[in-house]
């Protein structure tokens, strides 16, 4: 079974292009214990992302999903973790070494 789970920022302000770039600066672990509570998660077998992937996310984790926040999908040894932008779209956040 998979896991999905919603990091929702906390109330430390700061702008999203400057999160990007942090998130850039510091690494993805850095910038989650800084700017972000600790995860929800939910699991599940299946998701539609679709259209109605952020109504499904919104009622399953009983939260409005902003900009800025991350989901990270992890199943097996599969991780990833997007972040939710100003766009409505969800970009993927890739881990580099």
């Amino acid at each position: 079974m998979a896991t999905i789970r919603v990091y929702k920022r906390n109330s430390t302000f700061v702008e999203l292009p400057t999160l990007v770039e942090e998130l850039s600066d510091i690494g993805l672990a850095d910038t989650l214990k800084k700017y972000y509570n600790e995860p929800v998660e939910h699991e599940a077998k299946s998701i539609v992302a679709g259209p109605s992937f952020m109504q499904f996310l919104n009622k399953l984790f009983k939260t409005q999903i902003a900009a800025g926040d991350i989901l990270q999908f992890e199943s097996n040894n599969h991780n990833k973790f997007f972040m939710f932008s100003l766009t409505g779209t969800w970009d993927e956040i890739i881990k580099l070494q």
